[in-house]
């Protein structure tokens, strides 16, 4: 009876390892899954300003194809052209994958939307691992907070086979922006300089108010 319990006991240790093994492979593929996002996550700009956003790809394997729409807010945000001898508005290439192939590559300033598509050619230069796919520079026009959403995203190897991807959006503040340091030190000095200078009165003023009072003393 013994030696059976000991059995039981033996194989549900073993079960239990490899559930374990199984779960923790379960938890490592999901923490290292493709993730596409826009970096960086939260761009303060003021009106007139430029920044740029970037398309990041991180863990990706044998990306062969892309596909990205954005939206934003036209209101607050215009979108720069990286090609000014081409018509049309676009955007610019990253370094991830080639652009040999260009689907779409057009901003819409009327609706605030940016559509993007490419593939390298041939198609097995496919590449792994993480980088830019496409960087999106946007001009500040009012103050406010528009939130630069990844509409929809697709990826695809070399095969023509969804990649499976989760997106992060970012965020765009506009807001005018408060005094320089130089004017602060000077706003500062200005400061000191008055106090400096309304001390000095008080303290003349005492001074003159004793000397009278002094003088009176000595007459008397």
């Amino acid at each position: 009876m013994q030696q059976l319990f000991t059995r039981i006991r033996r194989w549900a240790l073993m079960l239990f390892g490899c559930w374990g093994l199984v779960l923790w492979g379960v938890s490592s593929a999901t923490a290292q899954g493709t993730l596409v996002w826009l970096d960086p996550a939260t761009l303060d700009l003021a009106p007139g300003d430029v920044g740029t956003l970037d398309v990041r790809v991180e863990n990706v394997a044998h990306l062969a194809g892309a596909e990205v729409h954005l939206a934003f807010d036209p209101v607050l945000l215009e979108a720069v052209d990286a090609d000014p001898s081409a018509a049309g508005t676009q955007i610019a290439h990253g370094d991830l994958l080639s652009p040999d192939f260009i689907a779409q590559n057009d901003a819409d300033q009327r609706v605030g939307t940016v559509d993007y598509a490419i593939a390298c050619l041939p198609a097995d230069q496919e590449v792994s691992g993480s980088g830019v796919l496409a960087h999106i520079t946007v001009r500040a026009l009012a103050e406010g907070e528009t939130l630069v959403s990844l509409n929809g995203v697709l990826l695809a190897d070399s095969d023509g086979q969804p990649i499976s991807v989760e997106t992060e959006s970012g965020v765009v503040v506009v807001r005018r922006p408060g005094p320089s340091p130089v004017v602060l030190i000077l706003i500062g000095l200005v400061a000191i300089a008055v106090a400096a200078g309304f001390v000095a009165v008080i303290w003349s003023s005492i001074r003159m108010r004793h000397l009278v009072q002094d003088q009176r003393g000595d007459g008397q």
